[in-house]
């Protein structure tokens, strides 16, 4: 596959900050409650259920929730809080949609966050979905990559969707 794309050419798009912050207090207040229930009865099941429960949370949301991701020319990088993830182009399969989310108030579904399918696996690259014009710019990235079944079957965002760096400091807004 050949690369039409110079070096600095990439899309950073961002994860949501309620959704870090929510992943980030779910797994320590688990993790927490499980440890001071272990503390107090010892390891019987359910506080040792909670305790190993909340542990692999707070791994999962440390090494694997990604709070910002980079798409250019050599792939995908997913920067969570403790790791950087690359996935290079001959690894993935397909960009695709998660699940919707739903909007209860409108009785409609939105397009979901982006996801790359590797082998059977799909790494979620943000969680929320992105702008119209951070859409626009993946799909000419990945014309450029010629990544035509991507272009095809990628489902656009609702036009009101903000951009994902909306609310980040003045360094992380594209250009």
């Amino acid at each position: 596959m050949t690369s039409g794309l110079n070096a600095d050419q990439s899309l950073t798009l961002h994860s949501s900050w309620w959704g870090i912050i929510s992943g980030v207090v779910s797994s320590t207040v688990l993790t927490a409650l499980g440890a001071w229930a272990t503390s107090s009865v010892g390891f019987r099941v359910i506080p040792s259920v909670l305790l190993i429960v909340g542990v692999v949370l707070a791994a999962v949301v440390l090494f694997d929730l990604p709070i910002a991701s980079r798409i250019d020319a050599r792939g995908i990088e997913r920067r969570a809080l403790l790791r950087r993830h690359r996935i290079d182009w001959p690894a993935v399969r397909a960009i695709s949609r998660g699940r919707p989310a739903m909007k209860i108030r409108s009785r409609s579904l939105d397009a979901g966050p982006l996801v790359a399918v590797v082998g059977r696996r799909r790494y979620m690259v943000i969680d929320q979905t992105e702008s119209i014009d951070e859409y626009q710019q993946l799909i000419a990235l990945l014309r450029t990559l010629e990544r035509h079944d991507d272009v095809e079957l990628l489902l656009s965002p609702p036009e009101s969707r903000p951009p994902t760096w909306t609310y980040r400091h003045r360094r992380w807004h594209q250009r």
